[in-house]
């Protein structure tokens, strides 16, 4: 279908009429019911990240909670702030008892997996799993280090293997230091509590979930879980203590300490919500996949789908309607004017008759084409006087100045120079005249080449030999009929615009040869050539086919002459140079395809 008809056109704007609206109405139905499942999801996530939270912190509290016994017994704190004698049998006994009370107290801590007391003044450290270990041990090292990091303000880190061994067992931990005396910072009780037990809870949460789905952060960005990745979910695996990379490119959870948006990782589409503890810093995540909340949009989309569909359908079958009714009349009047005007048929009439607004226009256009019919006709013959007259006015007026220039050029070499360059010159200019004033519109190739060898033995004589001729031409052009004067004021227009006011001597070149379908003759010079905004102006003129009363009007009337005779398919082109030169091609069929046959 034509994109320029009517025809598509009308159903362009049909479609544009019903889809538009119902494009806008899905489009904000869409936009709102999203925003309202958004709303609803982000709700119910919330809640599951609060009941989260509190599951954890409880935990947490609890932990720290479970050691207020040991922390109020002054007896221990008394016996930790002296210097301990381990060759006394009471200070072992000492020691073991409150290796023992730690370890009752692990065992009625549910959720506590170890503590450890770190005695700075005796650099001894004790553990619940009734371990004693003295300076240099590596375990007191470490705790020697943790203690100089991590005890200036109470606060749960993470502490994951860590190269110690004091426990029955390598796993990772999340650790709160408590000073046994605010007074005295030499002993501090560190409770461990196990990466498990707050992996049991993200997980419950997860129950019903694939993937990553839920995170739990420290304030630093560190995660307090190990969990798998899934290939169903975007998120590579997490391991405990580590900072998730993914997370980096999601600015507002840098920006909020709680809230909600959406965003793509990995080109996948996400519901992250998210909110901060109060009390210990943890950041709650849970990433909700738009499949998982967005199943009634889509369903709504395939709704909306559907009704579009049946009202694109309405569309065609209105469209079709309109068309039988109001396009064919136009149709008909559209195929008559391609038989106007791509067919040229002038004598072509509208037979159907109609007394609607088509009829009108029916019986206008007939009108018109009898009209234009007899006003091409007027033109042309018009146009054929006006040729024959030019061509008869050409062949009979002689350029004043040219006349006047040679008799005058004859009447200064006879008296300084003598009668041989007379002679010469005046039976070149006879000869001249004799072909030009010829009744004969076509001559041959041969004659045509002799009447401008006359011309060019006046202008050499004239111009004091300022220029050489070279004529070449094939011999089996030498009998093919051309226009008169058709190469003539083109060798004129070389010598006057491009070899006169060169500096120096200059050359011209008359040729003709055979180049497939096509004759090609062209007339050269190497003299004063043309910028390119001139060579344009003379193009363009040449094209618009407009006549000239300038020094192009040589070109243009052998150019309206060529394609009268020959055919608008054939005519001059002119290519240029400045201080190159300028060369003519005059372009004609081979013997039989010009009009003159």
């Amino acid at each position: 279908m034509n994109i320029h008809s009517l025809r598509f056109k009308l159903i362009v704007y049909f479609l544009i009429l019903i889809c538009l609206p119902l494009g806008v109405v899905s489009f904000f139905s869409y936009k709102s019911s999203t925003a309202i499942i958004e709303n609803k999801v982000t709700e119910s996530v919330s809640a599951n990240l609060s009941v989260l939270e509190e599951s954890i912190e409880s935990v947490l509290k609890e932990s720290r909670y479970t050691v207020t016994p040991f922390l109020i017994n002054f007896s221990y704190r008394q016996f930790l702030q002296r210097k301990i004698n381990l060759s006394d049998y009471s200070d072992l006994t000492k020691i073991n008892q409150i290796m023992n009370e730690l370890n009752s107290i692990q065992i009625s801590g549910h959720n506590i997996y170890s503590i450890s007391l770190y005695n700075s003044r005796n650099r001894m450290l004790l553990t619940s799993e009734r371990t004693m270990y003295f300076y240099p041990n590596n375990e007191v090292l470490h705790m020697e280090e943790l203690a100089a990091r991590e005890s200036a303000e109470p606060h749960w880190f993470l502490e994951n293997e860590a190269g110690f061994t004091y426990m029955t067992r390598k796993a990772n931990y999340i650790t709160y230091p408590i000073l046994l005396d605010p007074t005295d910072s030499s002993s501090i009780l560190f409770v461990h509590v196990s990466e498990n037990t707050i992996s049991d809870y993200i997980r419950k949460i997860n129950s019903n979930e694939k993937g990553i789905k839920t995170l739990v952060l420290t304030g630093d960005g560190r995660s307090l879980s190990q969990t798998e990745g899934s290939g169903d979910t975007p998120f590579p695996p997490v391991l405990f203590g580590e900072k998730p990379a993914f997370l980096n490119e999601l600015k507002q959870l840098h920006e909020t300490e709680e809230g909600s948006f959406t965003a793509k990782v990995k080109k996948k589409e996400l519901l992250v919500v998210f909110n901060t503890s109060q009390s210990t810093g943890f950041r709650y995540l849970a990433f909700v996949p738009r499949e998982d909340w967005n199943k009634e949009i889509i369903n709504l989309r395939k709704d909306i789908a559907i009704v579009a569909a049946i009202a694109v359908a309405g569309m065609l079958v209105l469209a079709f309607l309109f068309m039988r009714n109001i396009y064919n009349p136009m149709f008909r009047l559209l195929s008559a004017m391609k038989q106007f005007v791509v067919k040229r048929d002038f004598t072509y009439q509208i037979e159907e008759k109609r007394k609607d607004e088509f009829g009108v226009l029916f019986e206008g256009f007939n009108t018109m084409t009898e009209n234009l019919q007899q006003l091409v006709k007027e033109l042309y013959e018009e146009k054929l006087m006006k040729q024959e007259f030019e061509l008869k006015l050409m062949q009979s007026k002689i350029n004043p100045h040219f006349l006047y220039n040679t008799l005058n050029s004859i009447y200064s070499i006879a008296k300084i120079h003598g009668v041989r360059e007379v002679t010469d010159m005046t039976y070149a200019l006879s000869h001249f005249f004799r072909h030009s004033l010829k009744g004969d519109d076509w001559i041959t190739v041969k004659e045509m080449l002799d009447h401008i060898q006359y011309y060019l033995r006046i202008q050499k004589i004239r111009y004091r030999d300022k220029f050489d001729v070279l004529i070449d031409v094939e011999d089996d052009l030498m009998d093919m009929p051309v226009l008169k004067l058709l190469l003539q004021p083109l060798v004129e227009n070389a010598i006057i615009h491009g070899i006169e006011m060169k500096k120096g001597k200059g050359n011209i070149t008359v040729s003709g040869y055979a180049m497939g379908e096509d004759v090609i003759f062209s007339v050269s010079d190497d003299g004063l050539g043309m910028d390119t905004e001139r060579l344009n102006e003379v193009r363009n003129h040449l094209k618009s086919g407009a006549q000239s009363t300038d020094e192009i009007f040589a070109l243009t009337n052998v150019d309206h002459r060529i394609k009268h005779y020959y055919g608008k398919a054939y005519g001059l082109q002119i290519y240029s140079q400045p201080n190159h030169g300028t060369t003519l091609e005059v372009i004609l069929p081979k013997p039989g395809g010009g009009s003159h046959v």
